[in-house]
């Protein structure tokens, strides 16, 4: 499965041989004009920021960051993941520079000292469902050659508006004894899931079942959404697991993506929730199996899943028009979607 996604946030600054020099293009004096004061930010948290620049935006090398909606979830800690969306616009000529609200939103370590220093200073001791608007001269971003490839000169004024979408931690222990259909928990020595025991527990019903064990306050879980977990997965009666995450980085991914059972399965959910599934072939990797991860067309495979923190599904932005109109080719309609077969949720 996916793992931490570093797309955009590695754009900013790349090295200074490979991508040509943007050098002075912006504004010649810095410190002229407004900061945050100049420019209008509104829309809703997790959606692309819709912004209102004023004449006089500009930006010095010390972050000026000012929190817009102020989020009712926990703080982020200085030594944790944050879950983000973050759109940079250009106040030298008003444009968008890069946005990750088009794709997956970024898991930023708080605890690299290599992020630079506007991230920091707009996350720390932020809280989740907050949006947090900064503004800093470009070359404490991308370096003194600037980035050619975002239009950005190492002089321009940078906007930036980060949306923090978690994570909010599921606070309860993990239990050892199974409950319901739910096989047994071994612990490491964290208390941590590391593996699970299957013998005297029940069997596999060959539907797709779900059991919510701790049911979390946040936001509700949709079918499109993006989500951020902690998961453990193993094959029924293996005692090993084929893939997790509790001893490495949060999965964040679109549950499109994903195996067809964890769209159903967590659909309806709240995030701080624990859920277990148990997915029959069908709702797992379906008759072909996975060989890399050993698993057969046949095997029902379980799920841990702690729900951290969802985001609406990435909006593309719309195509420009053609200069000259063409009719479009016909083609194949691409619905290949089955009904689901029953399932049993025990939530």
């Amino acid at each position: 499965m996916p793992r931490r996604v570093r797309r955009p946030l590695a754009l900013l600054v790349a090295p200074a041989l490979l991508i040509p020099a943007l050098v002075a293009c912006g504004s010649d004096d810095a410190d002229a004009g407004a900061g945050l004061d100049a420019v209008e930010i509104t829309g809703t948290v997790g959606e692309a920021p819709e912004v209102t620049w004023g004449e006089d935006f500009s930006a010095t090398s010390d972050p000026q960051v000012e929190t817009v909606v102020a989020g009712d979830g926990p703080e982020l800690s200085a030594d944790g993941d944050a879950l983000v969306h973050y759109w940079i616009g250009n106040g030298y000529d008003e444009s968008e520079a890069l946005s990750t609200y088009t794709s997956l939103p970024e898991v930023v370590d708080l605890s690299d000292d290599q992020l630079t220093e506007v991230f920091s200073a707009a996350l720390d001791g932020a809280t989740v469902g907050s949006r947090i608007a900064a503004s800093v001269v470009a070359e404490e971003v991308v370096g003194p050659s600037g980035n050619s490839a975002l239009g950005i000169s190492n002089a321009d004024p940078l906007l930036l508006v980060f949306d923090v979408l978690g994570p909010d931690a599921v606070d309860e222990p993990y239990a050892e004894d199974g409950t319901g259909f739910a096989p047994d928990l071994v612990l490491d020595e964290d208390g941590k899931p590391e593996a699970m025991r299957f013998q005297g527990r029940p069997r596999p019903t060959g539907r797709l079942q779900v059991q919510t064990v701790v049911e979390g306050d946040g936001e509700v879980v949709r079918k499109s959404d993006v989500v951020m977990v902690d998961y453990l997965g193993s094959v029924y009666a293996k005692p090993k697991p084929f893939d997790g995450s509790y001893d490495g980085d949060p999965l964040v991914q679109q549950l499109s993506g994903l195996v067809p059972g964890w769209a159903e399965a967590l659909a309806g959910k709240t995030v701080g929730s624990r859920v277990w599934m148990a997915l029959p072939p069908r709702f797992g990797y379906g008759a072909a199996g996975n060989e890399g991860a050993g698993i057969k067309g046949t095997d029902t495979i379980y799920f841990l899943v702690d729900i951290l923190a969802r985001a609406p599904k990435p909006v593309q932005p719309e195509p420009e028009e053609p200069e000259e109109s063409e009719s479009p080719a016909a083609s194949p309609s691409a619905d290949a979607s089955q009904s689901p077969s029953p399932s049993d949720d025990e939530s």
